[in-house]
């Protein structure tokens, strides 16, 4: 099943389904949005896998990722009589300048901020393993290399081995699970310890340093 935040069903607000558009470089669909609430869905659909991989990238967990996306809209959607474009450029270029600052806020917190969300009574549901498994190919959270692969060493042995099973031999939680003898909800756990861990580790390298 494709990944699909529930938190969408604030952009849609009991509204029909919409047929899925995408941009072209001379129309915004934010734009359209603020004089049709409808076009909001089409905005969602048309950058919604986009950003949770540039959020999925940087915190390298996918429920982090998929809270972050959803304030994100979230906001976009609360804030959006103040876009003041009208190219898909410029709304990509408003659309992550709050992504950003969402990521921000997450990284100086170490939590997801969740004003918008609130507002709007969303509740963004629990990630199943198919879920995980989308979000992580998404963002290439599935192949490590490089300095991603020197910092998986440095990891703490329980997350070290559990990242390494998920994320590099690409075993299934069930069967990591099996392998670690916890729970499926243990090992997720210490994935996403090392994976979060990973992200500072990063971050700190890279000064947090932070390009679209």
């Amino acid at each position: 099943m494709r990944h699909c935040i529930r938190a969408v069903d604030y952009a849609r607000c009991a509204v029909p389904r919409l047929r899925i558009l995408r941009p072209s470089p001379t129309t915004s669909l934010l734009a359209r949005a603020q004089r049709d609430p409808e076009q909001y869905a089409a905005f969602y659909d048309a950058y919604s896998d986009r950003v949770l991989a540039y959020l999925a990238r940087r915190v390298f967990d996918p429920e982090v990722a998929v809270d972050l996306m959803s304030e994100t809209f979230a906001k976009v959607l609360a804030q959006r009589m103040q876009f003041r474009g009208d190219t898909a450029a410029e709304e990509q270029g408003w659309l992550f300048a709050i992504a950003r600052t969402e990521l921000w806020h997450y990284w100086r917190s170490g939590r997801v901020e969740r004003a918008a969300l609130e507002r709007f009574a969303i509740e963004v549901p629990p990630m199943d393993e198919d879920e995980f498994v989308r979000v992580e190919a998404l963002a290439g959270l599935d192949s490590l290399d490089g300095p991603l692969l020197d910092a998986v060493y440095a990891l703490p042995d329980d997350q070290r081995r559990a990242v390494d099973l998920r994320i590099i031999q690409e075993r299934s939680y069930a069967d990591l699970a099996a392998t670690l003898e916890v729970s499926q909800q243990v090992a997720r756990a210490r994935v996403s310890r090392g994976l979060r861990a990973l992200a500072r580790a990063l971050r700190d390298d890279l000064g947090m340093e932070d390009v679209a």
